[in-house]
């Protein structure tokens, strides 16, 4: 079955905010910050641009610069006079940010201002997991441009739910699952949605169309060009109630994970241990290391194909086509194998706040199994395995460089399986 125009829009804006931040990272080496929280006093100023990873992030001063910040809760009270690309469960912009912002959450929530253009993704929407708690806070989901926001460009949101009550200058693209329109736009509105509602105080300067499955009841004077455009509900044949494939998959992946990981904590256990310990001990820092060491994947492609012209030119064809097979082999290995390292992590701390011990191979086991079941969610899977990977890949390089602020300690395992 094809995806659905809502669908492919969210999928691109989540994908598009992810790159943009590992694309950005090399280019910001001044000014780190991370730990459990961070916060950017009133009245610091920052004259450079700043990465932040972090479980809570706090703005309330000014950064003379572009801010890259990755954690659970982002909040924006001060300013930022460059741009802004946030990831986080909440990222909240009650601040200035005098360029353009790139934002991706569960929930993107604008009260402040926005000198350029916002380009958000967010969840929501009808079937949302409502409420959703993350580090016991209650996030507020959806991408929410709040009465009084300001953008002063244009604004592309796209996600499960999208509110407009501020004012976007220019012109307003979203795609969601539902969409809300009280606010004011200086330009065009374009609205692809599942479920549209506009209200009186809507005004909108250009022309506004909206794709849906019905058309709604557009008051008077919200806009001097209204279009609508019909969506076509797709028919499907019902699936079938159980195919075997759908349960047959996931346990062949955890056998192989299983066996893998035993046997590797059998024979070098430091291999898994190691990572795990480093991720337990420095997160933040290894979610930098793992995004700067994504990015530079982006210069695999070209540095491989100079290679490639190379083997080809000195030794031939097939060590060329060799070389190309095993670089594909290594990458594909890296992203399949990462929940290895997550699961240990995972398993560990699930079994850490629960007040139970067992073994490193059961605490894989479990982390493996959480990190399989939940990347069999539709939309969110490829997510799960980008993050695995992301955060392996910095605890191994956290590892390999010792960057501890606590000494590496293994708990006594329980007798592992024979």
């Amino acid at each position: 079955m094809g995806l659905s125009r809502k669908h492919v829009w969210t999928f691109a804006a989540v994908v598009a905010a992810i790159v943009a931040l590992l694309v950005a990272v090399p280019a910001f080496a001044a000014e780190f910050g991370g730990g459990d929280t961070y916060r950017l006093p009133a009245g610091q100023v920052i004259e450079d641009d700043l990465t932040v990873a972090a479980q809570e992030i706090y703005i309330d001063g000014t950064v003379d610069g572009d801010l890259v910040a990755v954690g659970a809760y982002i909040e924006i009270n001060g300013v930022v006079t460059g741009d802004l690309l946030a990831a986080g469960a909440e990222v909240r912009i009650n601040g200035v940010v005098e360029d353009d912002v790139r934002a991706a959450g569960a929930g993107v929530i604008v009260t402040g201002r926005i000198g350029d253009h916002l380009f958000a993704a967010a969840g929501g929407g009808e079937g949302a997991l409502s409420p959703m708690q993350v580090n016991g806070r209650s996030v507020v989901q959806g991408v929410r441009l709040e009465r009084g926001a300001t953008v002063g460009g244009s604004a592309y949101i796209f996600g499960g739910e999208a509110l407009i009550d501020g004012a976007v200058a220019s012109d307003l693209r979203i795609g969601a699952g539902v969409a809300t329109l009280n606010g004011q736009v200086g330009g065009d509105a374009s609205l692809d949605v599942g479920k549209v509602s506009i209200g009186d105080t809507a005004r909108v300067e250009g022309r506004l169309s909206y794709t849906a499955p019905e058309a709604v009841t557009v008051p008077p004077g919200v806009a001097g060009d209204v279009r609508f455009e019909q969506r076509e509900q797709p028919q499907t044949a019902p699936a079938p109630a159980f195919r075997p494939g759908q349960i047959l998959r996931p346990l062949l992946m955890l056998a192989g994970f299983a066996l893998l990981g035993w046997l590797l904590l059998r024979f070098t256990p430091e291999a898994l241990r190691r990572p795990a310990q480093a991720l337990a001990l420095r997160p933040g820092q290894a979610a930098l290391y793992g995004i700067a060491a994504l990015a530079l994947l982006f210069a695999v492609p070209l540095l491989s194909g100079l290679i490639f012209l190379g083997i080809i030119l000195f030794w031939g064809w097939f060590p060329a086509l060799m070389f190309a097979v095993l670089l594909t082999a290594a990458l594909v290995l890296a992203w399949t194998l990462s929940p290895l390292i997550t699961g240990l992590w995972a398993g560990r701390a699930l079994l850490q706040a629960t007040g139970r011990q067992a073994s490193d191979f059961l605490a894989l086991c479990l982390g493996v199994l959480l990190i399989v079941l939940v990347s069999l969610i539709p939309w969110v899977g490829w997510l799960v395995g980008l993050v695995s990977l992301v955060f392996a890949l910095g605890a191994l390089i956290v590892a390999r460089r010792g960057a501890f602020d606590a000494p590496m300690t293994t708990p006594t395992p329980a007798p592992m399986p024979a």
